[in-house]
């Protein structure tokens, strides 16, 4: 979707946001998208929601010029690395992988209480993120933002060599009668439901370099890493 001509980039910062991530490169698959893309396509993806009538002056801008306004409406800064969550001013930092960014950190946008805490301590939000019950999930990312499907996570964790395992691997989970262990684990909900009253969930477990894909229970407190498309 995204071809690059690095000789008309915007700015620098833009150089680094494409470059943090080698697969956002035009693949075969996304060349054979752009032969039919329109500018209808390309006003969508810079602009989500927008009306398809494009100005002048946008129809000229260039993939480079539309990748960094599609950085813009997410909320993520020039050079690709930062989010900014307006609703209560917190950052995160952001991976681009292919033509999706990811929070590189635990959501801490607060829905309820300290409830939402390891041990019902804000400090531990503030250092691992707060618990969400899956409807909570469902809700709690930024606009523009949205709660990943168990294929998203699937891509996201293709190539393990490359996962930030002592980040994810931490915090643990939080059951109706305990927490579970915190120190090298970390539990995620997915938007994916497959039984009943349940939603699938990925387990991080740092110590052993290993996930667990499993369903949990709709009421259970995991932590929630919000995803956005860039197309």
């Amino acid at each position: 979707m995204f071809g690059i001509n690095f000789d008309r980039l915007v700015t620098v910062t833009a150089i680094a946001a494409l470059c943090c991530s080698a697969s956002f490169a035009a693949s075969p698959k996304k060349a054979s998208v752009h032969k039919v893309t329109t500018v209808t396509s390309k006003a969508h993806m810079a602009h989500p929601g927008k009306s398809a009538k494009l100005t002048q002056a946008e129809q000229n801008l260039s993939e480079e010029e539309l990748f960094a306004l599609a950085l813009q409406s997410k909320n993520i800064s020039e050079d690709g690395k930062t989010l900014t969550d307006k609703r209560d001013g917190k950052t995160y930092k952001v991976e681009i992988k292919g033509d999706k960014a990811w929070m590189k950190n635990n959501l801490a946008f607060s829905l309820s209480t300290p409830k939402q805490c390891l041990l019902e301590d804000e400090v531990n939000c503030k250092k691992f993120g707060r618990f969400y019950s899956h409807k909570e999930a469902a809700k709690a990312c930024p606009a523009g933002w949205h709660l990943p499907n168990d294929g998203e996570w699937r891509d996201y964790q293709k190539d393990q060599s490359k996962l930030d395992w002592n980040n994810l691997g931490k915090g643990g989970c939080k059951d109706w009668d305990g927490y579970c262990e915190s120190s090298s684990t970390g539990h995620y909900w997915s938007a994916s439901k497959v039984k009943k009253n349940t939603a699938r969930s990925w387990e991080f477990r740092s110590a052993a370099r290993s996930i667990n894909r499993t369903d949990e229970s709709l009421s259970k407190g995991l932590y929630v890493r919000c995803v956005a498309d860039l197309r």
